[in-house]
């Protein structure tokens, strides 16, 4: 197994994180970069260990480490790969103290130079992750910096496997099960058509999207996400020709509704959007449910799907609540899009 960017082995992760750090640190801090490495078991045995400890080291300057704060900013973000789901949380768990005041402003002159900081972040616990097998990918976030992701296979190692328990497992997950778009494709704010404003499609797996630098929070103004995407589709997303089937009723519904207009698709993909703010850093997920219309490509171990949304991201639950700069992140699959960067604000008032 290709060791990871901390050059640790699987078992130092729970007995000695720390084995490589002055190897990995030194010339990173002589090098003068600033740095965000992260790194993960490749295999967390389930029957043998009770927790899923990753490493996070950070190299910066004194005045980002102030101005950044590792334990209020840091988000982890992971996708179970088995069923495209994304889940994000703050990296290191909110102080349990809620009525604590504030800290002051420090009064120590600001240090030059670089300094390292590290942290234990168990998956586990931060993100409720289910003790069963499983594959993962995992990435830390920090604003506009983010981690390269590791990947992350949880799996029993000496325990009986229940043949008949993998079985219905197995088929659960090749059952189909086709959710309702979301959000439903209400135009102008929600579209899955393309148009001569749709970015282009990704040569390979993929997304492409646009958003403005500045969105206005000023009644009646739009923020519009503009996508393209080449993605993994999994089977159970599959939409089965002919009338409605056991599993797409929620879609069938939907399209029988207020959406009568848009057509049947081929699939639906999953798409989740993670957004940490420069004022609430605390991680907002929007799932978004998008249609294939295209036919599907079966030339790749797993069927691909192109496709295209546009959103007005104020339709969006949280999304602009207070003046701040987001740092938005999509994920699929294994696929990663982003950071993209946009600023909330309004006109200035006049008389």
């Amino acid at each position: 197994m290709t060791p990871g960017p901390l050059k640790l082995d699987d078992a130092d992760f729970w007995g000695n994180p720390a084995r490589t750090r002055a190897e990995i640190t030194a010339p990173l801090v002589d090098g003068g970069k600033e740095v965000l490495l992260y790194d993960a078991p490749a295999v967390v045995p389930i029957d043998a260990r009770r927790n899923a400890p990753t490493q996070a080291l950070r190299v910066a300057t004194f005045k980002t480490l102030r101005e950044r704060p590792f334990d209020s900013t840091a988000v982890i973000i992971v996708t179970d790969l088995v069923n495209n789901i994304t889940s994000a949380a703050l990296a290191i768990a909110p102080a349990t103290r809620e009525s604590e005041p504030p800290a002051p402003p420090s009064s120590v002159p600001m240090l030059s130079g670089i300094g390292t900081e590290t942290f234990t972040i168990d998956l586990r616990s931060r993100l409720s992750l289910p003790w069963e097998s499983g594959r993962y990918v995992a990435r830390l976030v920090l604003g506009d910096q983010v981690s390269a992701g590791r990947m992350i296979e949880l799996k029993a190692t000496s325990s009986v496997v229940d043949p008949e328990v993998e079985k219905y497992k197995a088929e659960a997950r090749s059952r189909t099960t086709v959710p309702a778009l979301a959000p439903p494709p209400v135009e102008p704010f929600v579209s899955y058509r393309r148009d001569d404003k749709s970015p282009p499609l990704p040569e390979g797996l993929g997304i492409n999207w646009q958003l403005p630098r500045v969105c206005s929070l000023d009644t009646g103004a739009a923020c519009l996400l503009r996508g393209t995407f080449r993605l993994p589709v999994l089977k159970r997303h599959i939409v089965p020709p002919g009338p409605a089937r056991p599993g797409t009723e929620a879609l069938f519904a939907q399209l029988a509704g207020g959406v009568k207009s848009a057509p049947l698709p081929t699939a639906v993909v999953p798409i989740t959007l993670v957004g940490t703010g420069s004022q609430v850093a605390v991680p907002a997920v929007w799932r978004l449910v998008v249609p294939v219309y295209d036919a599907l490509d079966f030339s790749a171990n797993q069927p691909r799907g192109v496709g295209t949304f546009t959103v007005d991201l104020r339709r969006l639950q949280a999304f602009d609540g207070i003046e701040q700069t987001w740092f938005l992140y999509a994920f699929s699959d294994a696929v990663l899009a982003g950071p993209m960067t946009v600023g909330l604000t309004r006109r200035p008032r006049t008389p």
